[in-house]
């Protein structure tokens, strides 16, 4: 975009056949007014999102400023009409610095050293997890059984008083 608005002012200064430049020149701009009107960006401001993007990535690498192309462009459809405007980058890489590749490997490796030890922590809970288990299993289990064993107490403590009930009752009726 910004090698348009570039060559439209270059092409002022050519001569040759005007009125081909004229009218290449002509249908440059209103393309790019037009792509400029759709996506409601002004050159400005497309210039100061370039520099903020080039920001960003010279962070972390060291890039070819000179050769950087931003531009919007016009998606085309797969239907072949134009579609909504895109901001194109070609950004060349020089080099990766050094410092934030050291970052980075830095911040995988705590992820992955944070990963390990969870599952360390993981690996020894689940044996205790296991026990505590078995354990309260063993609990519920004598819980139970001490239940069913009342339980058998109670109705043999039932069953001998009814027995001595129906004793006593089978002698009354004998004396009587």
């Amino acid at each position: 975009m910004f090698e348009k608005i570039i060559n439209f002012f270059k092409s002022f200064g050519k001569s040759g056949n005007e009125e081909n430049k004229s009218k290449d020149t002509a249908k440059e701009r209103l393309h790019l007014v037009l792509m400029q009107d759709r996506a409601n960006v002004s050159a400005d401001f497309l210039e100061l999102m370039k520099q903020e993007i080039i920001d960003v990535i010279k962070k972390y690498i060291e890039v070819d400023e000179n050769a950087i192309d931003v531009r919007l462009t016009n998606k085309t459809n797969e239907d072949g009409t134009t579609g909504a405007p895109a901001l194109y980058a070609n950004i060349p890489i020089t080099n990766i610095k050094h410092e934030m590749k050291a970052t980075a490997e830095k911040a995988e490796n705590k992820i992955e050293n944070e990963k390990e030890q969870k599952e360390q922590l993981e690996k020894q809970e689940e044996p205790k997890q296991k026990e505590e288990k078995t354990e309260e299993k063993q609990e519920k289990t004598e819980v139970v059984a001490e239940a069913k064993q009342e339980e058998e107490e109670k109705r043999e403590t039932k069953k001998k008083r009814e027995t001595k009930e129906k004793k006593e009752s089978d002698k009354k009726k004998e004396t009587e």
